[in-house]
């Protein structure tokens, strides 16, 4: 267990777009999920070659710890992604942070680009179904129990951001019950490292085509009213 560098985990916590309040308004825009379990299990995960379960306690995240806290909600782990933020508890962060019994739960109003048209999409056709936060621990207990670690964190040094994600830490409780994952093999989390990765870089490869081709738009845009210009003060020197 390293406490020298950031973390991360990702739960499954049932993303949600919540509906309008006015059916005559346009759809909702309004995601929502948990963030932070407390008093659950981890599946088993994998430090630098150290294999353990952790499980995180009320007091390590409480409400007066959050409004200390900048939290930005990121896709795909990229801080260049940032598509809400709660600073510091502000009345007017986009990122909404509350805490209750059963861990940390946030909204925010995807906003009006393509980053939030993505995020929205993404979460209705189900490809992100959980929520990654990334944290630097401060204060926990390691038991060992034969060859069982888990490791129960009482407090955290800071908590600097959350994800929308796809491969759970942790298993939320529902109406459907879901089976905890075993143990995965090294080759396994290796194949899973190396597939999460390809996928962050499709993601950064797509986004530089995206910008790349509306500042081809935007040019294409630029010389046309240039070109037109052009014609008109020909058309005035010739009268």
């Amino acid at each position: 267990m390293k406490d020298e560098k950031r973390e991360i985990r990702t739960i499954d916590c049932e993303l949600s777009i919540r509906e309008s309040d006015d059916p005559q308004k346009s759809e909702s825009r309004t995601i929502t999920g948990t963030a932070i379990v407390f008093n659950r299990e981890s599946q088993v995960l994998d430090d630098w070659g150290e294999r353990f379960r952790e499980i995180i306690l009320p007091e390590a995240v409480t409400q007066s710890f959050l409004d200390t806290q900048d939290v930005k909600m990121n896709l795909l782990h990229d801080r260049k992604m940032t598509i809400a933020r709660c600073n510091k508890g502000a009345a007017n962060s986009s990122l909404r942070l509350s805490v209750d019994g059963n861990g940390v739960n946030f909204e925010f109003d995807a906003p009006r680009c393509d980053l939030g048209d993505r995020a929205l999409e993404l979460v209705r056709n189900g490809v992100y179904s959980g929520c990654s936060f990334e944290f630097k621990p401060k204060d926990y207990e390691k038991r060992v129990e034969g060859n069982d670690v888990t490791i129960i964190h009482r407090a955290f040094e800071y908590l600097n951001a959350l994800t929308l994600g796809m491969d759970p830490a942790y298993l939320q409780t529902s109406v459907n019950v879901r089976e905890l994952k075993g143990e995965k093999s090294e080759e396994e989390l290796k194949r899973e490292q190396a597939e999460q990765e390809q996928q962050q870089r499709e993601a950064e490869e797509r986004e530089k085509e995206e910008r790349a081709q509306r500042a081809y738009e935007r040019r294409k845009r630029e010389l046309e009213i240039a070109r037109m210009e052009f014609e008109i003060a020909k058309m005035r020197l010739s009268k």
